[in-house]
């Protein structure tokens, strides 16, 4: 049995990591009301109240229809609201509700806690090195993205 079980490569334990993380995520924040996934949406209208969708959409560097449907589901729960831009009646923004400020305190206080757990037996030299890693495999992934962008112009 034990040959069996091959040592399983990275890109398998960075997929069970991020799964297991958003479980666990999950269980933690379903009182709140909050899908994990919409928790950098809700952390972004936390810091820069009155942001627009378009800048939600730049910022998370999620497409506009995604935004749109996270914002009309946490409307709906009572998290965020919409109100129209003082200068450009046809522009909203986008600002947390009471609910929504103490949901989101709680919801950031759970996310401090995971990540005492994640990162528990860790030294700071190692957090700061992963730190670096994973800034570097985004560096990867965005060049490699950016690189066909200009590989289908150029053939275009």
């Amino acid at each position: 049995m034990a040959t069996e079980k091959k040592e399983e490569n990275l890109q398998t334990l960075f997929i069970r990591l991020t799964h297991l993380y958003f479980k666990k995520a999950f269980d933690m924040l379903k009182d709140t009301g909050i899908h994990p996934k919409q928790v950098p949406l809700i952390g972004l209208v936390y810091h820069r109240e009155g942001i627009s969708q378009k800048e939600i959409s730049q910022a998370l560097q999620i497409s506009p229809p995604t935004v749109a449907v996270s914002i009309k589901r946490l409307e709906k729960a009572g998290i965020i609201e919409r109100k129209a831009d003082e200068k450009d009646q046809r522009l909203s923004r986008i600002y947390l509700t009471e609910e929504g400020k103490t949901v989101t305190e709680k919801a950031r206080e759970c996310i401090r806690e995971k990540e005492k757990l994640l990162f528990q037996g860790f030294s700071e030299s190692e957090i700061c090195l992963l730190r670096r890693f994973f800034l570097q495999m985004i560096q990867n992934l965005e060049e490699d993205g950016n690189e066909k962008d200009i590989e289908r112009q150029n053939k275009g």
